[in-house]
């Protein structure tokens, strides 16, 4: 796992708002959808499906984002968690995701 998390710290450590994701998975794609209104021009997405070391970053994004579910999408602002799929889903039927990315600017 010590290879996942270097590759995860080092994603985090620009500083931007980035997204863990698989690119064949619905919820994935729903996420990228709704990001896709915001504009975000510090915007990343990480596709972890491709990687040989797939399984051991679903492992430490799951000790990291302190979940049951070893699923994406999980998105983070700099090193801070911000949510997964359904809380992406909530925040933004609710605007407090668009608070937090004028927050967070």
């Amino acid at each position: 796992m010590a290879g996942a998390k270097i590759f995860v710290d080092k994603k985090l450590a620009q500083g931007n708002v980035v997204v863990f994701s698989k690119s064949f998975s619905p919820e994935c794609k729903l996420i990228k959808k709704i990001l896709a209104e915001y504009n975000l021009k510090n915007l990343l997405y990480v596709d972890i499906e491709s990687r040989q070391d797939c399984t051991q970053l679903e492992n430490y994004l799951q000790i990291l984002c302190q979940t049951d579910a070893r699923s994406v999408p999980q998105l983070f602002i700099g090193t801070k968690y911000i949510g997964g799929e359904k809380e992406l889903i909530l925040m933004h039927e609710s605007g407090k995701l668009k608070k937090v990315f004028e927050e967070n600017k």
